[in-house]
């Protein structure tokens, strides 16, 4: 049942909350395309954005710093459609796949669908990793207020695991939702709705 329901669309707006970063070329600019990206799709739009924070590089080969933040969307996709519009954003913004874990223009991440739990081939909520990584968690809490994981346990709590939290530098507010001309004048986190 859980397979065929990650397929299905919604039958009202569901909040899904997203992570992004990426740490080739411009990178404010290209997370600011990627927001605005998924903000232009028919089916989502952006609700929020967090601050931008700067990390280091986890697994893979040496490489510059990241730059991430998270957004959370309410989306009439899928969680299954609600990748493949993550994907098709990555590969809009030069996305290529070459190595795992590898240097990249952008990668969009769904870390979390309302309280879903999907286990498909391609597709993990929450995402697997989620509750390992300061980067995701810090910048999901900004957007997820009073969310909690689909166990139960609050995100402060599961951030409050990982203390000490280091090597996570905030940057600034420069990433927004509605910036890409569309003229919503949605609000970031934290901001009037």
């Amino acid at each position: 049942m859980r397979r065929l329901s990650a397929r299905l669309p919604p039958r009202v707006e569901q909040f899904a909350f997203l992570g992004l970063g990426g740490n080739l070329g411009d990178r404010l600019s290209i997370l600011q395309r990627a927001v605005d990206l998924l903000d232009a799709d028919a089916r989502t739009r952006v609700d929020a954005v967090s601050s931008v924070y700067e990390t280091a590089p986890v697994g893979g080969p040496e490489q510059g710093d990241f730059l991430n933040l998270a957004v959370r969307v309410a989306t009439r996709r899928s969680p299954v459609a609600l990748l493949a519009l993550a994907n098709a954003v990555e590969s809009a913004l030069g996305r290529v796949r070459v190595e795992r874990w590898g240097p990249r223009a952008v990668d969009v991440d769904i870390l979390l669908y309302g309280e879903r739990v999907v286990r498909l081939p391609r597709l993990e909520i929450p995402h697997p990793r989620l509750l390992e990584r300061a980067f995701a968690l810090v910048p999901l809490v900004e957007v997820a207020p009073g969310q909690r994981l689909p166990d139960g346990r609050s995100l402060p709590a599961a951030l409050a695991a990982l203390a000490p939290i280091e090597g996570l530098t905030a940057v600034g507010t420069q990433v927004v939702a509605g910036a890409g001309g569309a003229g919503t004048g949605r609000a970031r986190a934290g901001g009037p709705t």
